[in-house]
Formats: C-alpha cells, sequence, structure tokens
C-alpha cells in the first residue's frame, strides 16, 4: 500500500513540475513575444517618422465650400489629407480590392499572396505579380528606391512589423491612402481625385474610383491622361466593371489646375499658422466670398487699365462684413505674378501715409470732447477757422488746403465733408495729440505706437503711416453706431450717427469735390478719401450698414502719381464693390438720427441759430438741451445789412479784398503770427526764398491804432489792420504791441 501511494505520489509530483515547466515555456514564450513587440513599437524607426509627419497640403475654402487653394508642399507636389472617416466606403474598397484584400486578417506580410506570387511567376519564368501588402507599400513610401535584393525584402518584411506594431490597422490604411503616389505631380487620393477628375473625394463616380484605384501600381502604364485603354482594361478586370463606361471615365480624365486665389490673404494666413507654432490644419473655411474678391478684382483691374498713364502701379483692397469684421475679399496687390512691380507685396498690410481719410477719427474725437461746463466741444454746426495759421511753437507748422485756397468761416459739417486741412489742424490743436493717439491706438492703429508721435500736428492730415488693413476696420465703427468689432464703445452713439451723417452728405461735399461725385449711391453708405502729401498713396474708404471697404492706389517703389492727385479711381472701385453687395438687397434702411440731437434753423455762416437778420438758414444738428443765442454776425445798420466777422477772419478778408465788418473789441490782443519762441533761417538755398523780413499780424484790442516795440524801443505806430514787417537780424528779439490798456509780446529768434 505504502508503495502505491508513493508511486502516486512521485506521478502526482512529476505531472506538477511538467506543468510547471510549461507554464515557465509559455510566460517565456510570452515574455519573447511581449519583447519582439516592443521592440518592433518601439525601436528607432526614422523612415516612417518622416513620412507619417510630412508636410501636407492644407486646402483653403470661401464660405461657400468653393476651393481657392490646396498649397504645394515639396517641388510643387499636392499631398492633401482626408481622415478616413471622411474618405468615402467606394474608394476604400476599392483600394483594398486593388492592393491588399487580406490586409485586415495579416500582420503586415500576407504569406498566401506571397506564396501564390511566387507560383504565378516560377510559371511565368518572370515577375507578373507582386505579394506587397499595403503596410509594405508604406515600407517603400518611407525608403523609396535602392536595389531589390534579398536583404531589402527581409527589411521590408521587419519594418512591416514594426508599423503593425505602431498603428492600428485603421491609422495604418489612414496614412496608406493619403500618401501613395500617382504620379502626375501628387499624393494621396485626395490630391488624386483632383488631380484626375477635377473633383471631391465624395463626388467620385464608382468607375472614377476605380480609375483611381489601378494607377498606383504602375503609375505610368495606368494613368488615365496619359493610357486611358490600359487604365480602363485593368480596372475592367480587376472590378468586372463594364470596359465601354470606364473608357469613358478614363478619357474624361484631365490634368486638374489648381486654383490659386486670394494669396496675399492666404499667405497672411499661413503666416499666423506658423508663427502660432501649431500644426498646419488640413482644411481651413474662411469667411471670404469668391464671388466678391472676383469682382473687387474686376474693378480693381478696371481702375489700373484707367490709371495707365498716372504712374500707378499698385492696387490693394479690403472688403469686410460688419457684424464681425470678418475679411470678404482681400486683394494686397492688382497682380501677385507682376515681378518687375512688386506683386508679392501685400497692400492690404503695408504702412501707407493715408492723408484725409484719417479725418472721420478725429472729427469723431471732436464731437465726443467736452468743455469745462460739460458741453460739446464741438458741433456739426461750429464755425471753424479756414485761414492762413501757424500752429506750434519752435517748429512752426503752416497747413494748407488741397486746391491752395483758403475758405474764411467753414461749418464743421463742411470742413470734413469737403476735406479741408486747415480746419483739421486747428481742431487737433485744440483737442491735443496725445490725447488724439489714444484714441487712435483704441482703434487699433498699432502702427502709429512707435511712430505716431513724431508726425505730431501733421497726423490731423495723414502724416502718420498705417496700413490699409487698420483703416478698414477702423473706419466700420461709423456704420456700427461707434462699437469696434468686440461691441467695445469706441465712440458714443451719437457721435457715430453724426458722422455718418457729414459723410453721407452730398452737399455738404460739394466745396471740395463739386455735385459730380463718384460716390453718390442708391443706398444709405459713407466715404471717405485721401491723397499723401507727395501722392504716392491714394486711398478710398466707403461703408454701408453691412459691409466696409479700402482701397489704395500708388507704388511701392514711392513714384508719385501724375496726372489728378485726387482719389476718385479708389473711390470708383470702392463704390462699385459696395454696389455688387448691396444691390442685391431689396430693402436699405437709412442711417439712424442721433438720440440727443435735433434739427435746428442756422445761419450758414455763423453755425448759430439763424436770426431775424440772416439772410437765409440752413437745417443742421444742434443739442436738445443745450440753448444757443442767435446769430450776431449778421446786423442791420442804417436800413442796411452787414456782415461782422469774428478778427481771426482779418487776413483772409485782407487777402480775399472781402468788404466787411471785423469786430476786434470783443477779442483779446493777440498777435497770431509769428507764434511765440519761432526761430527763422536767413540763410537759403536760393535767392528767391531767402528770408528777407517777419511778417507780424495781431488781431483784437480795444482800439483801432496800436504801438509796436521791438527789442524794448518804440519801432512804429500804426492803424488797423496791425500787419507789419520785421527786419531779419541775426539774434534773440522780442516784439510787443500795446493797444489801449492791452499789450501783447512774442519773442524769436533769428539764425
Amino acid at each position: 500500500m505504502k508503495r502505491l501511494f508513493a508511486t502516486a505520489a512521485q506521478k502526482a509530483l512529476a505531472a506538477l513540475r511538467g506543468i510547471a515547466k510549461k507554464r515557465r515555456e509559455l510566460l517565456a514564450a510570452l515574455a519573447a513575444a511581449a519583447a519582439v513587440h516592443l521592440f518592433l513599437r518601439l525601436s528607432p524607426y526614422p523612415e516612417f517618422s518622416r513620412l507619417k509627419n510630412a508636410e501636407r497640403s492644407v486646402r483653403f475654402y470661401d464660405k461657400s465650400g468653393i476651393l481657392l487653394q490646396a498649397t504645394a508642399v515639396e517641388n510643387g507636389l499636392r499631398r492633401e489629407w482626408t481622415d478616413i472617416e471622411k474618405i468615402p466606403v467606394k474608394v476604400k474598397k476599392a483600394f483594398l480590392k486593388a492592393e491588399d484584400r487580406r490586409f485586415y486578417f495579416h500582420l503586415g506580410i500576407d504569406p498566401i499572396s506571397a506564396a501564390a506570387a511566387a507560383i504565378q511567376n516560377a510559371r511565368a519564368k518572370r515577375t507578373v505579380r507582386g505579394a506587397s501588402t499595403i503596410t509594405m507599400q508604406l515600407v517603400k513610401m518611407a525608403s523609396p528606391g535602392g536595389q531589390r535584393s534579398m536583404g531589402k525584402k527581409i527589411g521590408e518584411a521587419l519594418n512591416a512589423l514594426r508599423i503593425e506594431a505602431r498603428l492600428s490597422k485603421k491609422r495604418i490604411f489612414e496614412l496608406y491612402l493619403n500618401s501613395v503616389p500617382f504620379g502626375q505631380n501628387c499624393e494621396g487620393v485626395t490630391s488624386a481625385a483632383r488631380t484626375f477628375f477635377g473633383k471631391e473625394l465624395d463626388a467620385l463616380t464608382d468607375e472614377e474610383a476605380a480609375c483611381l484605384a489601378v494607377i498606383p501600381r504602375r503609375p505610368g502604364g495606368y494613368n488615365p491622361i496619359q493610357k486611358p485603354e490600359a487604365c480602363a482594361s485593368r480596372a475592367a478586370e480587376l472590378f468586372g466593371l463594364d470596359y465601354d463606361s470606364l473608357l469613358k471615365t478614363a478619357k474624361s480624365a484631365g490634368s486638374f489646375r489648381y486654383p490659386f486665389e486670394m494669396p496675399h490673404y492666404i499667405e497672411r494666413i499661413k503666416k499666423q499658422i506658423k508663427a502660432s507654432k501649431k500644426k498646419a490644419p488640413f482644411e481651413v473655411r474662411l469667411s471670404a466670398s469668391l464671388e466678391a474678391q472676383k469682382a473687387a478684382e474686376r474693378y480693381i483691374k478696371e481702375a489700373a487699365k484707367l490709371a495707365r498713364g498716372s504712374r500707378i502701379a499698385n492696387s490693394a483692397l479690403l472688403l469686410i462684413d460688419n457684424k464681425d469684421n470678418s475679411v470678404l475679399a482681400w486683394i494686397g496687390n492688382s497682380d501677385w505674378f507682376d515681378y518687375s512691380h512688386s506683386g508679392q507685396i501685400d497692400g492690404v498690410l503695408s504702412k501707407i501715409q493715408p492723408g484725409s481719410s484719417m479725418k472721420p477719427f478725429l472729427y469723431g474725437l471732436a464731437l465726443d470732447t467736452m468743455d469745462k461746463e460739460g458741453r460739446p466741444l464741438f458741433s456739426p454746426a461750429t464755425v471753424l477757422p479756414d485761414v492762413p495759421q501757424e500752429f506750434g511753437g519752435q517748429r512752426i507748422y503752416i497747413p494748407e488746403n488741397f486746391n491752395n485756397r483758403f475758405n474764411g468761416p467753414v461749418r464743421f459739417r463742411i470742413a470734413l465733408a469737403s476735406s479741408l486741412n486747415v480746419p483739421a489742424v486747428y481742431i487737433l490743436n485744440k483737442l491735443g495729440v496725445d490725447s488724439y493717439l489714444s484714441k487712435l491706438e483704441e482703434l487699433g492703429f498699432e502702427s502709429l505706437k512707435s511712430g505716431g508721435r513724431s508726425a505730431d500736428l501733421g497726423l490731423a492730415l495723414g502724416a502718420g503711416e498705417v496700413s490699409l488693413y487698420e483703416l478698414v476696420n477702423a473706419f466700420s465703427v461709423w456704420t456700427r453706431d461707434g462699437r469696434d468689432a468686440s461691441g467695445k464703445q469706441v465712440y458714443s452713439k451719437d457721435a457715430a450717427r453724426l458722422i455718418c451723417s457729414i459723410l453721407s452728405d452730398k452737399d455738404a461735399r460739394a466745396l471740395g469735390f463739386g455735385y459730380n461725385q463718384v460716390f453718390q449711391t442708391d443706398y444709405p453708405s459713407i466715404f471717405k478719401t485721401g491723397t499723401s502729401n507727395q501722392y504716392q498713396n491714394i486711398t478710398a474708404l466707403g461703408s454701408t450698414k453691412r459691409y466696409t471697404v479700402g482701397v489704395w492706389m500708388g507704388n511701392f517703389s514711392g513714384q508719385t502719381v501724375m496726372g489728378k492727385t485726387g482719389s476718385s479711381l479708389p473711390a470708383w472701385v470702392a463704390k462699385n464693390t459696395l454696389d455688387f453687395l448691396e444691390l442685391k438687397n431689396p430693402k436699405h434702411d437709412p442711417f439712424p438720427a442721433p438720440e440727443n440731437w435735433a434739427k435746428a434753423k442756422i445761419c450758414p455762416l455763423s453755425g448759430m441759430p439763424a436770426g431775424k437778420d440772416c439772410q437765409n438758414f440752413v437745417f443742421e444738428y444742434v443739442k436738445k438741451d443745450e440753448s444757443l443765442a442767435p446769430c450776431d454776425w449778421h446786423k442791420a445798420e442804417g436800413g442796411e445789412r452787414v456782415t461782422v466777422y469774428p478778427p481771426e477772419y482779418q487776413r483772409w478778408l485782407l487777402s480775399g479784398n472781402i468788404e466787411a465788418q471785423v469786430d476786434h473789441s470783443s477779442f483779446p490782443l493777440t498777435i497770431t503770427s509769428p507764434k511765440n519762441a519761432s526761430v527763422f533761417y536767413t540763410r537759403a538755398k536760393s535767392a528767391l526764398t531767402r528770408l528777407e523780413a517777419i511778417s507780424v499780424e495781431a488781431i483784437g484790442g480795444t482800439e483801432d491804432t496800436a504801438k509796436v516795440y521791438y527789442d524794448g524801443s518804440l519801432l512804429l505806430e500804426l492803424s488797423r489792420p496791425f500787419v507789419f514787417k520785421l527786419p531779419t537780424e541775426k539774434g534773440r528779439h522780442s516784439c510787443k504791441i500795446a493797444c489801449g490798456g492791452q499789450s501783447a509780446q512774442v519773442e524769436f529768434e533769428v539764425k
């Protein structure tokens, strides 16, 4: 009995030892398999990493889904990407059937296919069939070229296993479909569908998908453009489809010409993507409208033809949607390929001197500025002196109007609408350059942060350099009730509405531009034009409730524009662009009236409420809660009406030989020229420009006579007008004028 138990125990122990051995062998096998898998998965494979991370074409579409560009990668190759979920089932099935029917049932190497290929090739005594799987084709894409040898084939098989260990079948197939070469300078099924049939993937027919599926095996032999019969024959044999239908499809193939729309805008977006340090997306949907872009391009090209004799070589246009300032059209230059005139420079982003197109931003600030009593410092009826004036201190600034004329007293409305220069500088001098720069910064004029202050009072006339992009975005605040794209209130609602009233007033424009104006529209719109002081830049801005457009024309070379110096051509382009969009809309609501202002009868000369002696009147907005004294410029004396001007119009009245009275007694004695601390230079390049004498003018005072003291000594006595000259003697000097009980003095230097 004991022997039986011993024998049984020995057998049990032996069995346990066998089980333990098998377990150890199994564990060893599992460990070996895990080690192999980790090796295949983690061992360096830089060639595959490069394939997986290869640069892809970026597709840019407009808001209607129209392809604008599919960017090229190296050597003009198109390599577009489409996620596997978005690739049509018919396309996936066609490529699996053509390339690797057992793709989902092997680990990268297909023994059945390899054996069948070996037998078939042996019988034919030549290579008639390959056994390359989709995974192995990825290996060849990762390491193209090289001699075919047994060692290379073994290496490819090993690398196929490495890919299978790293990616799921789904991702391997996705990478293959997006990387497979087709010839014709394209890779991937998306680019192939476009290159051969001019279609998006989801628009392919069954026959087109079949024709594409046979190309990768022999891109030169099955190219439907070059060999439609061979392509159709192979597709019919492989898929069992009708040959005639396939041949018709193959013959319809053609080399697709990729669109190259909106190059400057897309170039900007590409730079923004690169600057973000993020991976470039495969597809970008833009707010732009190709329809609007094409229309704007037509107008730009037509204007360029009209400007051939004016030495205008470059043009730019930006059109935005006022809802969110999104771009609808962007023309950086009229011709990207015009290398002789720097066609690839983006005029939308280039810095230019905008001239008078900046004035509305200054006038809007003026309407929002209050005096010490909390009343508006300026109103649309405020009269501004358009007369010869000197501004500044040691650096004297003497502005002139574009037509070299002065208009005397001009109402705020007319000064802005007719784009007069002197009143604009007058306003800026009152408000202060720093205050204006702060408002411009709030509007988004980043360009002025560095050089804006140096432009000084010239900012009133657009002397600082800004971009068309900044101009257009800022100009859109007026038709949005003073708000920027983010909804921030940059100007008061009433100020914005008053600016819209002024810039849409064709009668107010007449003084500067006449009545035959290019920017008259059949819908509510505002326009402002500008010309830089050297005429290198002419601009026009236009806006409606829905859209804002800006147009620039000029020369990147710095050459001045010949012929007309105005902005009629850019204005024509801007107006036609808005027409193209707005005339499609059946309803156009008028610009809303300001809430806290009401129209009243005012004197067109003084801007004050029309009095009984005013011969005519106009309607203008005045503050509802403000009580104004009636006009005192017009008076009845001896049965006749006379006009009495403030003393600041003295020089203008004298230069124009205008018969009118000047009310000096109500104004303190003031030397208007020269300014205190002025510096004069006697040396000049020619005798014609040499300073011979220093002109002095004074206004105001209680008497009609005055005494003039030069360096403390009595120089002369004179009667009105107080206008005289001083000698140009080098050194520091003083000039004092005494009139009744008042006196005024300035000091200056002659070098």
